[in-house]
């Protein structure tokens, strides 16, 4: 009778196969099976048939070995880990009895994959436990959502195999807030890829902190149970339950469970705001740290080979604290009378000034000698801004640490949410992606998302004095408010009071302000402490009769009312803005003009705020390509979707019309990419196309790539880039955001040499130019901001034109002094500083 083994080879290493494993190879005539396993054991396939293939091919596979198998020689079919779990047994057996084959099958076991990882973690599986794989290829979404549900409820050591590929991202996070709402966030999570194979990684974490880590197709994650602890060597254990004399016993995380579950079940829209997390309260309210928590130290811990946690180092200069020395982060109770230590700035709609405010507020605590930091727990935003350490954040956050005298840092904005289509998001955590989600997906992941904002608050309240946050968007947006965590919830979990802003330019300012308070909850009302005014144009003392009626109705006060500042802008984060700008030249008589293809996609659009401010440029934004040849520079954006964007221009006639233009042609970052001869994205990172066809202006190619790269750089332009502004000097600056990387063909230069990467000394080419000089691209944002290399520039431009050519300009005062002492102007900052309370109210004094 024929013979088929179907043989688990383990984890990978040849040391860890069985010793029936490797006679069962060993007397194989042929050995079939998936190429990337196979190359693991290559050492002792040596003069045997092998027969390989790809993944997705399992099917095939399978028939092969049989097919070869039937004809009398015997076959090794070969399976990672255990071949009986999610391996290639059942399947043989399957199509074997399809057959109706009289072929002897026998099944090799092996270590499997679980198994390999447990070890490397220390010893968590030594309760019951489930094994769940989060790939839907062959198991509906919604069955493993509820196989999910289930574990988690029973309290099941869960492990995951299968957590997160290239184009399927928002499983894990799924998972993760499945598990959080049944366990809470500290229990401990083991990460191992590669389990005891040649470059195994293990992160030991905890399941709050658990998707800020790398997470791929050669992962296994295990969550632990009520019962899951640490050792003393940083090792996994969860305790079967034995007594051991003078030892440990089995340390339950059942309060922990218990509270999260009632948080759940109690408190629709606020799961965190309930628990206590091993916090027991003193009689007077104050927090008092369990000591075995304490103990335990669920910090992450990471072995050689595991990914740095640079992004959620502290800020410039200040010590990060230790899990020992920083409680978790709880919620204040509100029967103590504690002190704020920060207040919000919150809005009647969007684009009422709130972060303009919110910096100037920043600017007159720091020239008072407060420690004061910004903050905004959740930003949606087209533009942001890369900090010292790699992360993004919005780029109001980073000019409010420019306010502050500080750097820029992740916990500013610990969510960020890039809009990449209709119904989606990039949703960025800390200063890192976690992948792409639509709405329901998001409500779904906000409570892991909330406990990042309560982590991040309160490692900058440990770090400063004073924190200044900024709300988003309207505070009564009703349908909105059940999975609020931008506004009055995070100004409650951070006792803080709220200042309402109200812009008067916009109209019916009174009515914007009393219907923003009758939408408001009892509760919600008692946190609004006062209300300002903005961007008024006129005599203030006609305001009168309608401050009298709002103070009346409202019983809040109206702490000033702040006429329009035209020397400071934070720069914008969503369309609002954007759909208020010129859309057709001859607006303003300035001789230059440039254009900007306004992409459906757009990001980064601040890129152009500084040609905006030069007083010879009008600067529009082009829905439609008729008439370029009025502009003497055409600018193609960055873009959150560089096919989708790319295709849109070629729908809408862009494409013949740049193409067709004999004018100075730039692209930035995405709009870089679209210069080129083609954009591939054979990860499906963006789309599911393999490749799109630029405008092949510049001899360029990019292929998209599933990691977004984010850093400061500064650079020197090439020859090729000193050509494109003449006369300028050779040092920039910017900062990168992309998801791609290109190459050049002959027939291009590089723009610029990068010197340094997230303060890493580089030699990396960037941008590429035309060969006559006429079009160029580069991926770095804010390279207009370089006074120099902008100036010289337009100089080009403006010979061309004909008129007059001009200096770079010098930096005069400080724009943020000058709206610090704008506020200072118009702001009752006596009646602000009482209701920040101490260490602002010493300000008095």
């Amino acid at each position: 009778m024929s013979k088929l083994s179907v043989v688990g080879i383990g984890p990978g290493g040849l040391n860890h196969m069985t010793f029936e494993a490797r006679a069962a190879i060993d007397g194989a005539d042929v050995i079939v099976g998936y190429k990337t396993y196979l190359d693991l054991i290559e050492p002792i396939l040596a003069q045997k048939e092998v027969v390989s293939s790809g993944m997705m091919r399992e099917v095939e596979r399978c028939r092969q070995a049989i097919d070869i198998a039937a004809t009398g020689k015997t076959v090794a079919l070969v399976s990672s880990g255990d071949a009986g779990v999610y391996g290639m047994a059942g399947l043989a057996l399957e199509l074997a009895d399809d057959m109706d084959s009289d072929l002897e099958i026998v099944i090799i076991p092996g270590v499997s994959a679980v198994q390999a990882a447990a070890s490397v973690l220390g010893a968590p599986l030594m309760h019951d436990f489930a094994v769940i794989s989060l790939s839907d290829l062959m198991t509906p979404w919604e069955t493993i959502r509820l196989r999910l549900k289930a574990a988690a409820a029973a309290d099941f050591v869960v492990a995951l195999y299968n957590p997160r590929s290239k184009g399927r991202v928002t499983q894990i996070e799924e998972a993760a807030a499945i598990l959080i709402e049944a366990r809470g966030t500290e229990v401990p999570v083991g990460i191992v890829r590669n389990a005891c194979r040649d470059g195994e990684e293990r992160i030991i974490t905890t399941l709050g902190d658990m998707l800020q880590h790398p997470i791929d197709m050669f992962s296994i994650v295990i969550v632990g149970n009520s019962a899951t602890r640490l050792l003393r060597d940083g090792r996994i254990l969860t305790p079967r339950g034995y007594t051991t004399d003078g030892s440990h016993r089995t340390r339950s995380r059942k309060a922990d469970v218990d509270a999260a579950t009632m948080a759940s079940a109690n408190s629709v829209g606020a799961p965190f705001l309930a628990r206590t997390d091993a916090v027991d309260r003193a009689g007077n309210g104050a927090p008092t740290v369990d000591a075995t928590a304490a103990a335990e130290g669920l910090e992450p811990t990471l072995t050689s080979g595991s990914a740095d946690r640079g992004r959620n180092a502290a800020p410039t200069g200040v010590a990060a604290a230790s899990a020992t020395d920083s409680p978790r982060p709880q919620t204040r109770d509100p029967r103590s009378p504690v002190s704020p230590r920060a207040v919000m700035f919150c809005g009647t709609g969007s684009d009422v000034g709130k972060s303009v405010l919110a910096a100037g507020f920043c600017r007159v605590l720091k020239r008072r000698g407060i420690a004061v930091a910004p903050f905004k727990s959740q930003n949606m935003a087209l533009n942001s801004a890369v900090t010292p350490e790699g992360g993004e954040i919005g780029r109001a956050q980073a000019v409010q640490a420019e306010a502050c005298g500080i750097e820029p840092h992740t916990d500013m904005n610990p969510v960020l949410l890039k809009p990449n289509s209709d119904l989606g998001s990039q949703v960025i955590v800390q200063g890192r992606v976690v992948g792409n989600m639509a709405v329901k997906q998001y409500h779904q992941y906000k409570p892991v998302a909330f406990e990042k904002v309560r982590e991040s608050f309160e490692r900058l309240k440990s770090r400063y004095s004073f924190v200044v946050m900024e709300g988003a968007g309207s505070i009564a947006e009703v349908n909105l408010k059940a999975h609020d965590i931008a506004n009055l919830k995070a100004a409650e979990m951070a006792g803080a009071p709220a200042i309402l802003i109200a812009d008067i330019d916009r109209g019916g300012v009174f009515a914007q302000i009393v219907g923003t308070f009758e939408l408001l909850e009892p509760a919600e009302r008692a946190q609004v402490k006062g209300i300002v005014i903005n961007k008024f144009r006129g005599d203030a003392s006609l305001l009168k009769s309608g401050i009298d009626l709002v103070e009346a109705k409202t019983g809040v006060p109206v702490l000033g009312v702040v006429p329009w500042f035209t020397g400071f802008a934070v720069p914008e984060e969503d369309s609002v803005a954007l759909r208020k700008r010129s859309t057709r030249p001859g607006a303003s008589a300035a001789p230059l003009k440039i254009g900007v293809v306004r992409l459906g996609r757009i990001s980064n659009y601040t890129d152009f705020a500084a040609l905006e401010r030069e007083p010879d440029v009008e600067l529009c934004y082009l829905d439609a390509p008729e008439g370029l040849d009025r502009f003497d520079l055409v600018v193609i954006p960055g873009t959150k979707s560089t096919i989708a964007d790319l295709n849109s221009m070629r729908e809408v006639g862009f494409f013949d019309a740049i193409r067709g233009y004999r004018g100075m042609i730039a692209g930035i970052c995405g709009g870089y990419q679209i210069l080129g001869t083609c954009v591939a994205d054979p990860e499906r990172v963006e789309s599911d196309v393999d490749e799109a066809t630029g405008l092949g202006l510049l001899d360029v190619q990019t292929t998209l790539i599933g990691s977004k790269k984010t850093h400061r750089v500064t650079g020197r332009l090439t020859d090729a880039g000193l050509a494109v502004a003449p006369g300028c000097g050779p040092d920039v600056a910017g900062y990168e955001i992309h998801m791609g990387e290109t190459t050049l063909g002959p027939h291009a230069a590089p723009f610029a040499t990068l010197a340094e990467r997230s303060g890493a000394a580089v030699t990396l080419g960037d941008g590429a130019v035309s060969e006559d000089g006429r079009v160029f691209g580069t991926y770095l944002h804010g390279i207009f901001d370089n006074h120099g290399f902008r100036t010289a520039l337009l100089n080009r431009l403006r010979r061309a034109r004909g008129v007059a050519e001009r200096e770079a300009t010098v930096a005069g005062t400080d724009p943020l002094d000058q709206l610090a002492d704008h506020l200072e102007k118009h702001l009752d900052l006596e009646r602000i500083f009482t209701i920040c309370g101490e260490p602002v109210a010493g300000c008095l004094g």
